[in-house]
Formats: structure tokens, C-alpha cells, sequence
């Protein structure tokens, strides 16, 4: 089958796609050893609790309101929902607000190596949807909804070492979004506390494919520009890519205090950050700094992001501290690209947005216009940023700055603000994946 007939396939879907809530992942079946099947809460955490290593916990369709956290305290565990609907399995805390939260303190919290947590949506929690202590690695979180935080939607703890934490996590094809704004209960350091992935002192996290939304607290709140990804504490080369941040007062953080190395390498590349116009008020936006930070990072690459601040910042990209060896490349932005306190890097191909420059601005979809794209292809090819936002490969001499490369000429764009990438990697992985 072609290509072609595949993107026919999809957009006789799209209708019903638009609407949905969790993203296109492709489907992959996690489930290894023994498996489990819970169809209630009691099932669930008698599961959770008793579990082995080499266990997989299969969730039935349901609302599961939890009466305490899911402990997760062996190796090779998966808990699973429904891989075509990860709306289908929701577990509920109590509240982000309520402080009479009990047992259930957080959604699900991992003390183990090489446990999975996918095709599921885990919400309304006092503190964390899924939390790390500072021991496991390899922890993997796939096609999940975290709505709803009272503080961090994915936090790795340390131990209280610098750079012992979690490491290699990986976290794909997840949507992490306030429905009404960041909690606003104070939590004994203060009001709007509150960040996506959250990782002290881990190494090699992989954080791509997914979308970031309403990470914005009111003028009031005593945390005004919380990152949606924060790699810091001695975190190391950690890879943001792909993807979507809408409506966040600081995208993405690789450290952010001025001790030496907070974070190290790494790369954040093909990343689209919007804010809308008037997010911010004029005194907000005096005293911001910008959407992609890399303070006291040495050795970081980003390149190829679009960043879209409406004006809201006064930067779009800033390098601080000692982070030597840092790289600004083929970045399309609408503010500067500034350094401070001492800070040194290499500043390359970036280009500034123009009017008409994207498909469905609004919706947060940068992708580029075909009528403007001509004027955006102006970057010099990287030899490790060789695809684009959607996995489209990139030119061989002169690319396209920013995050998109624009879709060949069978039409792979969005149709309806419905990103495409991941609904043609299902169909081209598996024919018998497709939906209508």
C-alpha cells in the first residue's frame, strides 16, 4: 500500500482524531511476562502491591478513583491500559487542590528499575501523577495523559546528591495539560508551584513527541515562570525534542541556578513553543527572561526550535552562567538570542518569524505555510539534526530553519491543526492499526 492511500486512510479519520484528547502514538504492545487484568480499584492496588518482577499489570476500561498511591517497588513491572485510547483507563486522585488527600498522595510512584507506565491517564493529584525516587532507571512513560498536578506531572527525586538521580527515563507521546491553570494552594513554598518533567541530578532522559499545555499562572501566584521541562542538579545529556509546548510561562530549563554544571550536553531540538497574544502583562514581560533556558549548561545543542512569544518575552533563547561549549543553531524565533553573567556560545543560521509564517498559529501549530516556507530555507544542514518536527528528513545543503523542514509532495501537513507524523509512523508500522 502507498503512502498516498495511507494519508487517505488518515484524513477519512480525521474528524474524530481532531477531537481526541491523547496523541497519535503508535501502537506498541508493552505487555511482557505474567499478565495481570484488573477491571476495579481494589483489583488494582492489590496488583500493584503484590506484584513481581516480570509482571504486567493489564488495566481494563474504567475510572479507577484511587485510595492510596500506586507503589511500584519491584524491577520489570508494566502497568498498562488501552493502547488505542489512553483516555480509556483514567486513574483519579483527589483533587490538585484538596489537601485532604490521604493515601493518595501522588498517582503512581516508581522505587524500581525498568518500569513501564503507558496507555493510560492519571489525574487530580495533590502532589505528583507520577513520581521517581531518586534510585530507578530505565523507567519508560508511553502514551499517557497526566491532567491536573498539584506539582509536577513526572518528577525524578534525588537523593540529595548532586547528579544522583533517575536516569535514562524516557517519556514519549504524553500530554501533560492544566484544564483551568496550575494549582493555586500553597504547599509551604508558595503559590502556582508547578512543572512538567521535573528531573534532579538524572542522566540520558529522552523527552520527545510530546505536548505541554496551560502551564500559566496568574500574575498574583509566587511561581511565575515554572519550566515544563526542568533538567537540573547535575542532570546530564538529555535529549527535548519534538515537542509541543502551548501556553507555558518557561518552556525548557537545562539548569537553572548558577552552580557550576547544573546540567551538562544534551541537545533540545524540533520543539514548537507557543504563547498566545497577551498572555503576559507588560510587567510580566519586563521582567522574563525566555522560552528555551540553558543556564549553567555546558555543551548543549539547540537547534532547529520555533519559538513564537507573541512578544510575551523579551528573548526567545538565553544562555547564562558557565555554559561553555553551547550551541544556537538554525533556530526560527520572534525575539532575541541573548547571553548574561559571563556566559559564552556559538550563534548560527537563526532567522526571525515574518508574518503568515505558520499553518494554524493559533491552534499552536507551527508548521510552516507553504506560500512563506521559501523564506525560511536558509540554515546550513546539521549532521545530527538530520529530520525534522514530524520525522521528515531534512536537505542536504540549505535546510529550513525551525522545527519544520515542510512535508514532501504527497501533503504530510496538518489538516484541521491534526499533527500527521505520528498517525502515518502507525499506519506505515502496522496495517492492521488503522482506525477509522
Amino acid at each position: 500500500m502507498t503512502k498516498i492511500i495511507y494519508l487517505m486512510l488518515v484524513l477519512i479519520a480525521l474528524p474524530s482524531l481532531a477531537k481526541a484528547q491523547c496523541l497519535q502514538a503508535p501502537v506498541k504492545d508493552l505487555t511482557a511476562g505474567t499478565v495481570i487484568s484488573v477491571s476495579n480499584v481494589d483489583e488494582l492496588q492489590n496488583a500493584v502491591r503484590n506484584a513481581v518482577s516480570g509482571t504486567t499489570i493489564q488495566i481494563l476500561p474504567g475510572q479507577y478513583r484511587l485510595t492510596t498511591t500506586l507503589y511500584v517497588r519491584v524491577p520489570d513491572v508494566v502497568i498498562t491500559g488501552d493502547p488505542a485510547n489512553c483516555d480509556a483507563v483514567q486513574l483519579i486522585g483527589r483533587g490538585m487542590e484538596n489537601s485532604d488527600f490521604g493515601d493518595v498522595r501522588s498517582g503512581v510512584w516508581i522505587d524500581a528499575d525498568r518500569v513501564t507506565v503507558a496507555n493510560l491517564t492519571v489525574r487530580d493529584t495533590y502532589f505528583h501523577t507520577i513520581e521517581l525516587n531518586s534510585g530507578p532507571d530505565d523507567i519508560y512513560i508511553y502514551n499517557v495523559r497526566l491532567v491536573n498536578a498539584g506539582t509536577q506531572f513526572i518528577k525524578g527525586n534525588s537523593n540529595g546528591g548532586f547528579g544522583l538521580g533517575a536516569d535514562r527515563g524516557r517519556v514519549e507521546y504524553t500530554v501533560m495539560e492544566y484544564l483551568n491553570g496550575p494549582p493555586m494552594t500553597d504547599r509551604g513554598i508558595g503559590t502556582g508551584y508547578s512543572n512538567g518533567v521535573d528531573v534532579h541530578g538524572g542522566a540520558d532522559w529522552q523527552i520527545r513527541n510530546n505536548l505541554f499545555k496551560n502551564f500559566h499562572t496568574p500574575d498574583h501566584a509566587d511561581f511565575l515562570h515554572n519550566p515544563a521541562i526542568l533538567m537540573w542538579n547535575g542532570s546530564s545529556n538529555t535529549i527535548s525534542e519534538n515537542n509541543t509546548f502551548i501556553n507555558v510561562d518557561r518552556a525548557i530549563a537545562y539548569g537553572l541556578v548558577g552552580r557550576e554544571n547544573d546540567h551538562q550536553g544534551g541537545v533540545i531540538k524540533n520543539n514548537f513553543i507557543y504563547m498566545a497574544p497577551g498572555l503576559y502583562s507588560a510587567n510580566r514581560t519586563l521582567n522574563s527572561d525566555a522560552p528555551i533556558i540553558n543556564w549553567s549548561s555546558p555543551g548543549t545543542k539547540i537547534a532547529h526550535n520555533t519559538v513564537r512569544t507573541n512578544g510575551n518575552m523579551p528573548k526567545s533563547i538565553e544562555i547564562r552562567f558557565n555554559s561553555q561549549g553551547a550551541e544556537v543553531i538554525n533556530n526560527l524565533v520572534d525575539a532575541t538570542i541573548l547571553h548574561r553573567d559571563g556566559s559564552a556560545f556559538v550563534s548560527q543560521g537563526n532567522g526571525t518569524i515574518q508574518s503568515g509564517a505558520f499553518v494554524n498559529e493559533s491552534a499552536g501549530d507551527l508548521h510552516l505555510s507553504k506560500t512563506n516556507a521559501a523564506r525560511y530555507l536558509t540554515g546550513a544542514r546539521l549532521s545530527d539534526v538530520t529530520t525534522d518536527f514530524d520525522g521528515d528528513p531534512r536537505g542536504t545543503s540549505i535546510v529550513y530553519i525551525g522545527a519544520d523542514a515542510i512535508a514532501s509532495e504527497i501533503g504530510l501537513v496538518p489538516v484541521n491543526g491534526v499533527n500527521l507524523m505520528p498517525i502515518m509512523m502507525l499506519l506505515e508500522e502496522d496495517e492492521t492499526n488503522i482506525k477509522q
